[in-house]
């Protein structure tokens, strides 16, 4: 039986996967990178420690055995970064997704084009995350590296990809997260780009997610542990491999990713925009169809950020934290978060928008906190639902690292007041998802939904009645939380950047 490799090109770390035509995981590693953040709301990450993550990983995964052939290697990754590659490799730094620097173009973008045909255009409202904005940002504050670029890609799994077999590419997922394709002809926006001077020629070629893309060359080879001239396969952004994996490539059933971002999504073959609501639309695996999408740039990312802050001298495990959580009530003793730690995108777009806790009290300690950002995070996730106007209690698909908490698993199930299904390796979701696209571009499977099979359940968590009216009432308030908020936030950042004062 023949295995395909999945790299997956994630926000925190690279996994691999040697997944078999059965959809069975008979091996993954995973490698970790940094963050960078600065003080301008920028967010970084250095491709070069992609590449090396990937290397690390793959090099276990081959270590552990080969021992069937491999027919391919299929990447997936974090989408709308903007990424300047030069004739060596990249020009500095990674501009992640989350990165809200470009706020003052995204302005200036809007009153030269119109909000109106940026949305007609491109299919979604174009704020300080999108391409169009942090490209002109680079154009106007570090010319020198643009002058420098030979082609700018949107996707972590593009560099990758280049890094394997030499060849520049983006898949039609990741493109249409820019804000430089023109949704409905499912081709860059050059007009739109001329007319806000912008080269579409350091644009790269747009590939079926799935194709060939080339072979893993001797360099690459040397580096992974992997035999040279392994076909490379056009990768696909990390929500569309998701949502394949997931069991959520056609029509019909919906499903939440909570991982370090998350999101709500489902496919659907005809959509029309709709940004007022924080939907967004993008197009899928199958460039023929859409992924309806409500989006949030910080989901699991909010317990990674509990977990430094509790932390004293000796770093707490996530489990640490969650069980912290375990020992406190539903509603946390009237504590409430909201948790949109870097701004938000769905239901509202808003780059100054902040976490918070309401309600702290002398009775508050350190599980209320705990529990408190799982709960708010579940409520923002409710949001999610209400925008994508899922049918009431109809079930959820849960997939990402967060899934593996049953606590917050059944705060979800109790928040949203729907079955919430864990599907099995739920981390691995978005490394199944894209071998499937492969698979099917291979001959393996006929479609992108083989059969329930390739989509286990592990754990099924239902509602539980008695917590109804309470996460009901919760859900009210969290409701009004950010538009009462929305100036003091706008205030804050505007307040001056001072730094720190020592000791005398």
């Amino acid at each position: 039986m023949q295995t395909l490799i999945a790299v997956d090109v994630g926000t925190t770390g690279a996994k691999v996967a040697l997944v078999n035509q059965d959809g069975a995981v008979l091996a993954t590693a995973y490698r970790d990178y940094p963050t960078l953040s600065r003080p301008d709301n920028g967010v970084e990450q250095d491709p070069e420690a992609w590449w090396r993550a990937v290397c690390h990983a793959l090099q276990e995964v081959v270590q552990g055995g080969l021992h069937q052939e491999v027919a391919g290697i299929m990447l997936s990754g974090q989408m709308q970064d903007l990424i300047l590659l030069g004739p060596e490799g990249a020009l500095g730094h990674a501009i992640l997704y989350s990165d809200q620097r470009a706020q003052v173009e995204a302005d200036e973008l809007e009153a030269q084009v119109g909000a109106e045909t940026l949305i007609q255009v491109t299919g979604n409202a174009q704020g300080a995350a999108s391409l169009l904005a942090k490209w002109r940002w680079l154009c106007r504050h570090e010319q020198d590296r643009v002058r420098a670029c030979r082609y700018l890609l949107p996707g972590a799994h593009d560099y990758i990809a280049w890094r394997l077999c030499g060849v520049a590419a983006t898949d039609y997922t990741t493109a249409a997260t820019t804000g430089l394709l023109a949704l409905a002809a499912n081709q860059w926006a050059t007009p739109l780009l001329e007319a806000v001077q912008l080269p579409a020629a350091l644009l790269p070629p747009l590939r079926p997610a799935g194709s060939r893309l080339g072979l893993l060359h001797q360099a690459a080879s040397q580096a992974t542990g992997l035999p040279e001239g392994i076909p490379v396969l056009q990768g696909v952004g990390d929500l569309g491999a998701a949502t394949v994996g997931a069991g959520a490539g056609r029509p019909g059933r919906a499903y939440a990713y909570l991982g370090t971002s998350g999101w709500v999504a489902c496919s659907a073959t005809q959509a029309q925009p709709d940004p007022g609501r924080g939907l967004f639309l993008l197009r899928h695996a199958d460039p023929r169809g859409f992924i309806q999408v409500a989006p949030m740039l910080t989901a699991g990312g909010n317990l990674a950020w509990l977990r430094g802050v509790l932390s004293s001298e000796a770093l707490l495990d996530y489990d640490q934290v969650v069980r912290l959580a375990e020992a406190a009530p539903p509603g946390c003793r009237g504590l409430l978060y909201l948790p949109y730690l870097a701004g938000e995108r769905s239901p509202f777009q808003d780059p100054n928008a902040r976490a918070c806790f309401l309600g702290i009290s002398q009775g508050t300690g350190r599980p209320e906190l705990a529990r408190a950002v799982l709960e708010g995070t579940a409520l923002a996730y409710r949001a999610l639902c209400d925008v994508l106007a899922l049918p009431a209690g109809a079930p959820l698909s849960l997939v990402g690292g967060g899934a593996q908490s049953p606590l917050w698993c059944q705060i979800l199930a109790d928040v949203l007041d729907r079955p919430v299904h864990v599907l099995a390796d739920a981390a691995s979701v978005p490394a199944r998802g894209a071998a499937l696209i492969a698979g099917r571009s291979l001959g393996w499977y006929a479609d992108l939904f083989p059969g329930e099979a390739f989509f286990p359940t592990v754990r099924t968590h239902r509602p539980e009645a008695a917590h109804r009216s309470l996460y009901d009432h919760l859900y009210g308030l969290f409701q009004r939380l950010y538009p009462n908020l929305a100036e003091t936030f706008a205030g804050l950042a505007r307040l001056p950047q001072v730094a720190p004062s020592g000791p005398a």
